[in-house]
């Protein structure tokens, strides 16, 4: 072969450039970062490495025994057994469930930081470089692991819990309702406890109140001699008025003897005995409307300390009777955490969608694909 065909059959590096370009085209490096390999990464990430997520799903009701007025559901037929549905109470213990709170007292019975840092992939497990081991992260992250959801027509609330292993959901869920009930039973405590001792604080005064008034009235009684002042005093009018028809009696006796004889022995007789009644009444007088001694003076003071005495025991009545309503308040008020179905322990990872992960990998990959090739395509035109 000659030294010109040679020559000729070495291609040139204009045709090697060419080459180059025409592999470079069809490569298509922003395709592939777009979408071949992400959707790439999804398939192999969602098929071999991420892990199952269980979750132990369960339903309850705060009740209470108080009647309300319109019902529906589950409340209209808890109604109907005498309890009605208490559902800002049921707020009140979601939002227990999503606190801190709840999640340190997990922590004091279940190994909660065992169940999400042993167990799980890289990308779902918790502290997995062991980098942010702070309590506040752990909270954070376990928020992402509990839902509490309420039906706001039934009243009925569902805790969701998410773990790498279906026995410790179960055992999450099952733990956050136990607490969810001691919440409401210390809510009762605490409700039933402030109502009773306000009622009993009154009872208290009511019943000091009568001791020191009773106290008062037997002392003035012993100082001035008298039990019951009206029947007293009912006692020496009928007195006077005895004495008074005896009086009168004795003056006509009197007024007949003069008229037949007046030198008759009898008329110093009746004299004397008149002089005497008159003076019996007069003295029964004094006392009944004399002087400080007087029933008249010491009507006043009586009759204000056995008003003061009767006052108090009306209201010792009244209290007692407030504190027995109370009481009886108290116990319809209560609070009751049914659980509706228990925590369920699932046989079947519902998480994580991994067919959908993977084809949203790919559609999100074309559409940014898209809109990418388009704003080069605008650039280079605006270019040249």
């Amino acid at each position: 072969m000659t030294e010109a065909a040679l020559i000729a059959e070495k291609p040139t590096p204009t045709v090697k450039t060419k080459n180059v370009k025409k592999i470079w085209k069809k490569f298509n490096p922003l395709f592939w970062i777009t979408v071949l390999i992400p959707t790439f990464c999804s398939v192999f990430y969602f098929t071999f490495w991420a892990s199952d997520v269980y979750i132990s799903e369960s339903s309850f009701v705060v009740r209470s025994s108080r009647n309300q007025a319109s019902l529906s559901g589950v409340g209209a037929l808890l109604q109907s057994i005498g309890f009605a549905r208490s559902q800002d109470d049921t707020y009140t213990v979601q939002e227990f469930m999503r606190s801190r709170n709840a999640l340190e007292q997990l922590e004091a019975v279940l190994p909660m930081r065992q169940f999400y840092e042993d167990q799980g992939d890289l990308f779902s497990r918790f502290n997995p470089f062991g980098l942010n081991d702070e309590q506040e992260a752990f909270y954070r992250y376990f928020q992402k692991r509990e839902s509490v959801s309420l039906d706001s027509v039934s009243g009925i609330a569902t805790l969701s819990i998410r773990a790498f292993n279906a026995e410790d959901g179960q055992k999450i869920n099952a733990e956050l309702l136990s607490l969810g009930e001691t919440l409401i039973n210390r809510l009762n405590e605490r409700a039933r406890r402030d109502t009773i001792i306000f009622a009993e604080q009154s009872v208290k005064e009511a019943e000091q109140r009568v001791t020191d008034s009773a106290s008062a009235l037997s002392e003035y009684r012993i100082k001035n001699g008298i039990f019951d002042l009206q029947a007293q005093s009912e006692v020496q009018l009928a007195l006077i008025s005895k004495l008074q028809d005896e009086l009168i009696s004795i003056q006509t006796q009197l007024d007949q003897v003069r008229a037949i004889s007046p030198q008759n022995p009898q008329v110093r007789t009746l004299q004397a005995r008149e002089k005497s009644i008159r003076t019996e009444i007069q003295q029964q007088i004094q006392t009944i409307f004399g002087g400080g001694d007087s029933i008249a003076n010491q009507t006043a003071e009586y009759q204000r300390l056995v008003l003061d005495n009767t006052l108090a025991q009306q209201q010792l009545t009244t209290a007692i009777t407030s504190l027995q309503n109370a009481k009886g308040e108290a116990d319809r008020q209560q609070l009751y955490l049914e659980v509706i179905n228990q925590p369920s322990k699932p046989d079947l990872a519902l998480e994580p969608y991994r067919i959908y992960n993977i084809f949203a990998t790919l559609i999100i990959g074309l559409m940014l694909y898209g809109v990418l090739s388009l704003l080069l395509a605008s650039v280079r035109e605006h270019k040249n």
